[in-house]
Order: structure tokens, then C-alpha cells, then sequence
């Protein structure tokens, strides 16, 4: 089996994904399949009315591949979308197809799909300049979490404890409105410094770790000091992240929860989740549980087993009918 893995950089980068990278790759060989990590930016996108094979990267030729696995996440662009589509169109298995991936690239997209669904998040106010604060004020309250609408990892993330701090923010962001979109999104006390991220794979909860800050700071990325310790989501916690995988059609999805006085709330949801953490905090192989997916997934339907009254001539069932049933 060969699979394609999606990636904005070289494996061998010093960059926070690539050991998640070289994770997939030390498993692929342990298992026999042999995973290509390829970057979108080098594909020649040729599209046409032909209907045979064809992929040209990096001045070369590449064979079909069995599935692909985009790893571009939250710095999935454009270009990187209409790649994911042309392959998909070509009818190649993607784990995470280019409607999730794009879902999940834009924050607020994603929580629009999510309540759409009905699925419990953080009220969120798409920023405009100049602000209105007293419409921050009075949808949001004080404190307010200001988040950009593409990042990871904690980036680009602040909390404004009062009108004032807020004022100023607001300021700094409307000269930068050109470059970045913002959301403003409710603060969930309950939740300080603490979240849940569980990973969901083919509509079931593979691992649970619940992230918590050591510095008091609201955050709780293990990216930004946190710790992970791996947990057993109660019920209700895993059904509303498998649900909230289903509503944004992910195959593989990382979900983060708050806790929130009445249960739970969706605070984000990742198509390529990042699993270093996980992996130190449960005793589990991500990269095992994703291809075990992909396996089960490719796998050819086993033909259904016919009835025996299927194989009985219909004739012949008549003739060993009872007397007494012919009478009746």
C-alpha cells in the first residue's frame, strides 16, 4: 500500500509538525507501507478532460497512490485546496477530504458549522474596524478572548480582561485588519487554563488528554509550557466531539473541549491534529490508529451471505411442506 502525506515543509525542518511527520513514516515501514511526504506547493496542477492518471511534482512523474492524508492544517491555502480537489476528483481516497480541511482552516467557518448542527460553542463576533466595543461589551462581556482566524498551537491568541486593555487591542488590530482576520469569542471561566483535546478517528474517540497550564496563564498548549494527562472523556463530552467531527465530515479529527457550566462547549476542531503530546500523555500509536483506519477503510466490502432460504429452490421448499400446513 503506498499513501501520499500533505506537508507544508521537509521532514527534516525544525519545525513543530515534523516529528509528528517522521512518527507516520517510522510506522509506515514497520507496517509495509510506504508513505511519501510531498510538499503542495511542488505539484504542477494540469487540469483537463483527460481521464487517465496523471501527476506531475517537483519535474517528475508520480504514480497513483492508494489514499492521502493532508497534514496542512490551519496553513492549508488556496493553492494547497485546489491540489487536495484535483486529487480527490480523480477519485483517490482522501483521509480528510478538501470541504474538511478547508472547514477547519478558518476558525469561524468551523464554528458556524458547528452550530449549525446545534453543537454547543462560544459566542463569537467576527471582527469589523472600527470596533464596537459596546457590542463586544454586551453579546460578549468582559473578559474577551481575541483569536486570529488562522493559527495553531496557541498563536495569535489574547485574552482582554477589561474594556480598556480591549480598547487598545482594538487599535493595534485595526491597523493590521489588512493582513489578519480576527474573532472576538466569549471567555469561559470554568475552563481557565484547562481544555480536553480528544482525537477522533472514523467516528470514535481514540485518545483523551486533558491539557492544563502551569503558569496560571488561560491557555493551557502544551506548545506553551502545559502539561498533558490522559483521560476517559465522560459520555456526554465524547459524543459531542464525535458529533462535531460527523457535522465537519472529518475522517481524523482533534477536537478541544471547555469546560463550561452547564457541560461542555467546542472551543476548535483541527484536521491535522498535532499528537506529540498525546502520544507522552496515552498509551497509544496515532499514527497505528490512523492507518488501521485507512486499512479498514480500502478494505473491498466482503460479499453479503446469502439466506438459506436463498438457496433453497423455491419448488422444493413447497414439497416438504407438512400435510397438515397444506391444509391450513
Amino acid at each position: 500500500m503506498r499513501g501520499w502525506l500533505l506537508f507544508h515543509n521537509d521532514v527534516a525542518d525544525d519545525v513543530p509538525e515534523a516529528p509528528e511527520m517522521r512518527r507516520f513514516m517510522e510506522v509506515g515501514k514497520r507496517r509495509g507501507i510506504k508513505l511519501d511526504v510531498l510538499r503542495p506547493r511542488d505539484f504542477e496542477l494540469i487540469v483537463s478532460t483527460e481521464r487517465e492518471w496523471r501527476a506531475e511534482y517537483a519535474g517528475g512523474k508520480l504514480p497513483r497512490p492508494d489514499f492521502i492524508i493532508p497534514r496542512t492544517g490551519s496553513e492549508t491555502s488556496y493553492f494547497t485546496l485546489a491540489v487536495i480537489r484535483q486529487f480527490e476528483r480523480m477519485g483517490v481516497p482522501l483521509i480528510n477530504g478538501a470541504e474538511a480541511v478547508e472547514a477547519c482552516a478558518d476558525k469561524l467557518q468551523t464554528l458556524q458549522l458547528l452550530s449549525a448542527s446545534g453543537l454547543p460553542i462560544p459566542r463569537t463576533i467576527l471582527a469589523k474596524f472600527p470596533v464596537d466595543v459596546d457590542l463586544i461589551e454586551r453579546e460578549l462581556g468582559f473578559p474577551v478572548v481575541v483569536k486570529k482566524l488562522r493559527s495553531t498551537r496557541g498563536a495569535g491568541v489574547v485574552l482582554c480582561q477589561d474594556r480598556d486593555q480591549f480598547d487598545d487591542l482594538a487599535s493595534l488590530l485595526g491597523e493590521a485588519a489588512h493582513q489578519s482576520d480576527f474573532i472576538f469569542q466569549q471567555y469561559i471561566a470554568k475552563s481557565h487554563g484547562r481544555d480536553v483535546r480528544l482525537l477522533v478517528i472514523g467516528g470514535l474517540v481514540a485518545a483523551a488528554m486533558e491539557r492544563r497550564s502551569l503558569t496560571g496563564n488561560f491557555k493551557s498548549n502544551i506548545s506553551l509550557g502545559g502539561i498533558g494527562e490522559c483521560v476517559d472523556p465522560p459520555e456526554e463530552m465524547a459524543r459531542l466531539a464525535i458529533e462535531a467531527a460527523k457535522s465537519l465530515r472529518l475522517d481524523i479529527a482533534g477536537i478541544d473541549m471547555l469546560y463550561d457550566e452547564k457541560g461542555y462547549r467546542i472551543c476548535e476542531a483541527n484536521s491535522a491534529p498535532g499528537f506529540v503530546g498525546l502520544e507522552k500523555a496515552c498509551p497509544v500509536s496515532v499514527p497505528d490508529k490512523v492507518l488501521d483506519y485507512v486499512a479498514a477503510r480500502l478494505k473491498p466490502p466482503t460479499p453479503a451471505r446469502r439466506s438459506i432460504w436463498s438457496r433453497i429452490p423455491f419448488g422444493r421448499m413447497r414439497k416438504e411442506t407438512s400435510p397438515e400446513k397444506e391444509k391450513a
